[in-house]
């Protein structure tokens, strides 16, 4: 050890929670990068086939279908267009002349749904992830507007926190949402498979998004498409770059173990 920095308690610790933390956060951003990878390839690679077709496959399939609640009580109502709807995103920015928007509020809220061709149904039970909506963005700018675009119980935060936000000088916002509507006609990527014995509907299959890399669009394609390989390619960049962090962090920790067991 004669020549060589030693670590001391201190340093020891940090720079083992600190590696650690970077190894977790670049694992994450791998996985998560990898994913979306797999759902870019699946929705280039799929083409679109009669849901009746898309039961007997053992793979990624892309089928195409009308809308409608699982349960009859399952559709609710989109915040701010005021939609019937099985799945919902908002964004709620404020406009900032030269600065760009700053995120005022955003949510999402979903229900597991039947897609149908009017002769065969699938049960999707999708996840936030899995979600591509077309959006519609709206931007009153008046305080009375804003109170008016944002006076609605269905949003989780008060109008008021937003007025708050905004302070006595006007400043513009910017109010965006898509939804998967009742009766619309939209794009499910996934793999079919049996519907579990627990699930109660009358639906010939399911679709999950723990089975199979499972896509919900009502957005173009290929637009989803280009999101997630963008998202998957910096994810992995990330993640890479966060790994080589984790192993410079660690080296020193790991020689210095090595040491000591010695």
């Amino acid at each position: 050890m004669s020549g060589e920095a030693v670590l001391t308690v201190d340093e020891f610790l940090a720079k083992l929670l600190a590696g650690t933390v970077a190894a977790w956060a670049a694992l994450y951003a791998t996985t998560s990068g990898v994913k979306a990878i797999k759902d870019w390839w699946g929705i280039v690679a799929t083409d679109s086939m009669p849901i009746n077709e898309a039961i007997g496959a053992s793979e990624l399939v892309q089928i195409q279908g009308r809308v409608r609640p699982a349960q009859p009580d399952d559709a609710f109502v989109s915040p701010i267009l005021g939609d019937e709807c099985v799945a919902y995103e908002y964004d709620i920015r404020k406009v900032v002349q030269d600065s760009g928007r700053t995120r005022i509020d955003s949510a999402t809220n979903y229900k597991s749904f039947i897609i149908s061709d009017g002769v065969t149904d699938i049960l999707v039970d999708p996840d936030k992830e899995g979600l591509s909506l077309n959006t519609t963005t709206k931007t009153p700018s008046t305080k009375k507007s804003i109170e008016q675009e944002l006076a609605d119980d269905r949003l989780e935060v008060e109008p008021s926190v937003y007025t708050s936000v905004l302070g006595d000088t006007t400043k513009p916002i910017e109010v965006s949402e898509g939804t998967i509507g009742v009766g619309e006609k939209i794009t499910v990527v996934g793999k079919a498979t049996p519907v579990p014995a627990e699930a109660v509907t009358d639906a010939d299959a399911v679709m999950m998004s723990e089975e199979a890399h499972l896509t919900v669009m009502n957005d173009d394609s290929g637009n989803t498409a280009l999101r997630k390989a963008g998202r998957g390619g910096f994810l992995l960049l990330f993640g890479v770059i966060l790994g080589a962090f984790a192993i410079l962090i660690l080296t020193p920790v790991v020689l210095e173990i090595v040491a000591t067991v010695e």
